[in-house]
């Protein structure tokens, strides 16, 4: 966890000055009066990740997790000040969880983790954001992932699992265009229910964006 934030904190520093940089130096094309860039692009983010109901509490080895995700998308202006992205993601997450044995002396028997939560994550990403000022954004999003590659116990029972879960959520998203062309940065909250678990998930993601044009 500890190493996640520090390789978070450098990205940021190194997209922090690599901004500085060009801003410094202008924008190549002339065009300095307005360098903010929509369409295709690509984002990284990473952050941390919570489980609330049966999946969090006694039954998790720790009260939360991390998460990384890089999104490939496009951004599209609709109005002066309403734009919807569209994005592709995938990524991992991490959350620890307590073994539920029948040996342990201590068994869970209520918890939906059949092993540490570790899938891939998978996921289609829609939002619409409204411009507060020239360079602010603040918006709602909608997401669909599929978290593959761990196992669960199905809702409501102790045996049978399952080898994936689809998660369907929402949340806000705000967002900053630095005055580098190419780059803005931000933050996203969202809320997901995990079909067929006991639980939901808040994941809390700041990310930096590159538009490529």
């Amino acid at each position: 966890m500890k190493k996640l934030f520090l390789l978070l904190i450098a990205i940021l520093v190194s997209f922090s000055l690599l901004a500085e940089s060009e801003e410094a130096m202008g924008d190549v094309s002339g065009n300095d009066l307005n360098p903010i860039l929509r369409g295709l692009h690509l984002q990284f983010s990473g952050g941390i990740v919570g489980f609330v109901g049966k999946a969090g509490g006694d039954n998790a080895g720790s009260p939360i997790g991390s998460t990384l995700r890089l999104n490939f998308g496009y951004d599209i202006p609709v109005k002066d000040v309403v734009n919807i992205g569209v994005a592709l993601s995938v990524g991992m997450l991490q959350f620890n969880a307590k073994e539920n044995d029948a040996n342990l002396e201590q068994n869970h028997k209520d918890s939906p983790w059949a092993e540490d939560y570790s899938p891939l994550a998978v996921g289609l990403d829609l939002d619409v954001t409204w411009m507060i000022d020239p360079r602010w954004e603040f918006g709602a999003l909608i997401n669909f992932d599929y978290y593959a590659l761990a196992k669960t116990y199905k809702k409501g029972s102790t045996t049978e699992t399952n080898n994936g879960n689809i998660a369907v959520g929402g949340g806000l998203i705000f967002e900053r265009y630095t005055f580098a062309r190419h780059f803005s940065v931000g933050a996203s909250v969202e809320f997901n229910y995990i079909v067929d678990f006991d639980g939901m998930n808040i994941i809390v993601t700041p990310f930096m964006k590159y538009t490529f044009f």
